[in-house]
């Protein structure tokens, strides 16, 4: 039986999140695949692994270790200005090192759902030559002025022509190491966290391009583009072929038709609010995981959470009106 490894990386505060998603994920696994899970921690607790193992238990054809990757602290503490950055982010661009005996391994966030197998994007581009693949922007990117001050007109130019998802993808372990990759990524990471946005996705751009591929939309869709209107969707002008919007309104639709993973971005979650688009569809994941006890259980740790967070966002908005005007 082949083996389809992939890998996760999270805090104790995503335990839930990962018991739903990856419950999800397999009871979509194609059964002729062993699916063998890693997750790549510093905070878990024996508790929280457990109670993750429980849920994969369930799955004849699965299994999952446990990744500490404290030794990464030292370095990640001598860091400056990574205040807004999370280490787990430093974990995607050392997966060739982490994981020797592999020649490509998939990454994906855990604040989705899966809704489809995933099987077939291992096998992508089996014979090109590509570091990481991943789904490309399908709408337009917002992001782009921000970069005008601190980045060359040719560093945006890449990073608007070769931009991946960095919530799930193919990374091919065998060609970054054949081509030193992991070192030119981590230099770049360190050399200039200062003035990057999107971290993982910028290093990859710059680093690796043009040696990257965009895996089919389906892979990674947006709970919020559930309920956006196809015509009025400004679609992402760095692919040619929506050119003719009528092609990218098909794109779009039939993204949403064949969903593999049902992503949850931004600061909401299903979780922590039921306001999130696609709530219901998470709710639902998470009582079949078994998790619903577990989720109440949660929801003080989740609201004091939040709280904080909103605290420091308009602290930091403060701050900035103060000093920028």
């Amino acid at each position: 039986m082949e083996t389809i490894p992939i890998f996760f990386t999270f805090d104790r505060y995503y335990v839930l999140a990962a018991c739903v998603a990856f419950h999800s994920l397999l009871t979509n696994a194609a059964p002729e695949y062993q699916y063998q899970l890693y997750v790549v921690h510093t905070d878990l607790q024996p508790h929280h692994i457990q109670r993750i193992k429980k849920v994969v238990s369930h799955f004849h054809n699965a299994n999952i270790q446990f990744k500490n990757a404290s030794h990464y602290d030292t370095a990640w503490d001598k860091l400056r200005n990574k205040s807004h950055f999370s280490k787990e982010i430093f974990y995607k661009l050392t997966a060739a090192e982490m994981f020797p005996q592999y020649e490509r391994i998939l990454f994906s966030d855990v604040d989705v759902l899966f809704t489809a197998d995933i099987s077939s994007s291992f096998f992508l581009y089996p014979n090109e030559k590509f570091y990481y693949a991943g789904t490309r922007p399908i709408q337009e990117n917002t992001n782009l002025p921000r970069y005008a001050k601190e980045f060359t007109q040719e560093e945006i130019r890449l990073i608007s022509d070769y931009e991946i998802s960095a919530g799930y993808m193919l990374i091919n372990l065998k060609c970054i190491r054949e081509d030193n990759k992991q070192i030119e990524l981590t230099q770049f990471f360190h050399n200039n966290l200062n003035r990057l946005i999107l971290p993982e996705q910028d290093c990859i751009a710059l680093c690796c391009a043009p040696y990257l591929r965009f895996m089919p939309y389906k892979y990674v869709v947006c709970a919020f583009q559930f309920h956006e209107d196809p015509q009025r969707v400004k679609f992402n002008p760095n692919n040619a072929s929506f050119q003719d919007k009528q092609v990218a309104i098909k794109a779009y639709n039939e993204m949403r038709e064949q969903v593999v993973q049902l992503h949850y971005p931004g600061r909401e979650k299903p979780w922590n609010s039921p306001f999130v688009y696609k709530y219901k569809e998470w709710l639902t994941g998470c009582h079949q995981a078994n998790q619903l006890g577990y989720y109440l259980l949660m929801q003080p740790l989740f609201f004091t959470q939040r709280l904080k967070k909103y605290s420091l966002s308009r602290f930091i908005r403060k701050i900035k009106k103060k000093y920028h005007g």
